[in-house]
């Protein structure tokens, strides 16, 4: 961080590197567009490297980014109100096909939608959590400290999660009269 607020390019590059899957995924969770999520996280790195002499102060350099990522997200929204509502899967299931069969290519694609609307039919909290930890680039209490909630309460929207879309799969199963595949009993 020394060297990045020095004006060092290199050091710069690698901050960019490191932390740009990341902080992309983070401002997409937001966002729901991949160019949007695109262009706030380039604003991010575009201000920090204006604004570097500042950047030595920072103690935790990983909160701050994923602050200022979600920070600028949030304007976004604000700014343009199409953002929030547009409807992008952020965590997606997938399938592994072992053969090439259409009737099983079919049955994996219902399955994948079938979890999918129901992660979407989680509570608003419960879902960010839920997608947040699913993308596996955050540890419980980086997302508490994120959100601004305790790290128990990120355990709690966990266990909720998986408790509600078990649940939510099962009951359509059922409704439909349909065996639920052994993969599903697992989730």
């Amino acid at each position: 961080m020394e060297q990045v607020g020095e004006g060092n390019e290199t050091a710069f590059r690698r901050l960019f590197e490191h932390y740009y899957q990341k902080l992309f995924h983070l401002a997409l969770f937001f966002l729901h567009s991949k160019e949007f999520a695109e262009e706030c996280v380039s604003d991010v790195f575009v201000i920090l490297w204006r604004k570097r002499e500042l950047f030595r102060e920072v103690d935790d350099v990983e909160k701050y980014l994923y602050t200022t990522v979600k920070n600028q997200a949030l304007h976004y929204i604000r700014r343009d109100k199409t953002l929030d509502n547009e409807y992008l899967e952020l965590y997606e299931v997938e399938a592994i096909e072992e053969e090439d069969n259409p009737e099983k290519a079919l049955l994996q694609h219902e399955q994948v939608e079938l979890i999918q609307a129901a992660i979407y039919s989680l509570p608003e909290k419960c879902r960010e959590v839920f997608r947040l930890v699913m993308q596996g680039d955050l540890k419980h209490r980086e997302i508490a400290e994120l959100l601004g909630i305790s790290e128990k309460t990120v355990e709690a929207h966990v266990a909720s999660a998986y408790k509600r879309v078990a649940e939510y799969v099962n009951r359509e199963y059922n409704r439909l009269g349909k065996r639920i595949p052994l993969f599903l009993l697992f989730f």
